[in-house]
């Protein structure tokens, strides 16, 4: 064998090696990448599955404010409506100037009545039956 002929074979064994070297390497690149990419899919699924139940949460937390306030403004309107109810029947019951007669054994005193006290009365013990009447579905 003459030197030509070592060196041409020496030569063709490290292409091949290398060959070999490089299919082995692409090989391993390509497992690594398709690991990446099943890795990377995985990921997204479960951010997308965290961020999609945040929203949720948040939607239904938006929703019960939403639907709290919208109930915490009908019953001011109410209570209003009901002060209205007190506050016209306090202006008639001071139209008519109520008045009480006391009867003492010697005279009797005609004295202005209170009321403040009879609105109090009248508000604790039927408060619930106005609300009733005024917002009673038809």
């Amino acid at each position: 064998m003459s030197l030509d002929s070592i060196i041409a074979h020496i030569d063709s064994d490290a292409r091949a090696q290398r060959e070999k070297i490089i299919r082995s390497a692409n090989d391993e690149a390509e497992h690594v990448l398709e690991r990446a990419r099943m890795d990377a899919q995985k990921a997204y699924a479960q951010i997308l599955s965290r961020q999609k139940s945040l929203a949720e949460s948040q939607r239904q937390k938006r929703v019960v404010a939403a639907r709290l306030q919208a109930k915490k403004d009908l019953l001011a309107v109410k209570q209003g409506l009901i002060q209205e109810v007190f506050e016209e029947f306090k202006s008639q019951l001071l139209k008519e100037q109520v008045h009480k007669t006391s009867v003492f054994l010697d005279r009797e005193v005609n004295a202005p009545e209170d009321v403040e006290f009879y609105l109090a009365k009248i508000r604790s013990e039927h408060e619930s039956e106005i609300a009733r009447i005024l917002f009673q579905a038809p």
